[in-house]
């Protein structure tokens, strides 16, 4: 009888871990790719090990002359419909509800942080997290893409899912020349 519980909860273990790898996997290989400019941080952390932090001009989106609903509160998930205008991934929409895709656009999911207007009946501006602003990478990488981002010349390639769920797949200069690929295990 102990024998089976423990083989019970070892496989519960095994088919948890299967299902991060699984999903985690599915995202990265998601054909929406979008690339972000990225903007610095400085981040304060001496028990995170290599890391770095990101912020991204979609971080805080006035959504004034922006299609969608605007329907974001704090602490809620927000949709923002990102369309490549001259090679930069810019919003068009904004959404309280996951919308349908147009072709050539692509929908990302964030929590607001913070929703405001500058007056009554304004149009809001939104905070957001995407659950792309920090990258762990293997130990001494960190460094190099820190002086990067620093000087303003990183982007990141963001694999989006279906359901809007992005993750960081790539680091590049602006120049394009890959610094850094996410792997998959």
């Amino acid at each position: 009888m102990i024998a089976l519980r423990i083989l019970v909860i070892v496989a519960l273990q095994t088919a948890a871990l299967a299902y991060m790898i699984f999903d985690r996997t599915s995202i990265l290989n998601s054909p929406d790719v979008v690339t972000l400019q990225v903007k610095p941080v400085d981040p304060q952390d001496m028990f995170r090990g290599d890391y770095v932090v990101f912020g991204y001009d979609i971080s805080e989106i006035y959504t004034g002359g922006l299609a969608g609903d605007h329907n974001c509160a704090d602490g809620a998930w927000c949709y923002v419909t990102l369309t490549n205008q001259n090679g930069k991934w810019t919003p068009a929409a904004v959404n309280g509800a996951l919308p349908s895709h147009a072709p050539g656009s692509v929908i990302l999911r964030g929590r607001a942080t913070s929703v405001w207007a500058s007056a009554v009946g304004a149009p809001p501006t939104v905070r957001l997290l995407y659950g792309i602003e920090s990258f762990f990478v293997p130990q001494g990488q960190g460094k190099p893409i820190e002086d990067e981002r620093q000087k303003g010349n990183l982007t990141a390639d963001i694999a989006v899912d279906p359901q809007g769920r992005g993750a960081i797949k790539s680091l590049r200069r602006a120049n394009g020349e890959v610094l850094y690929v996410e792997s998959l295990f």
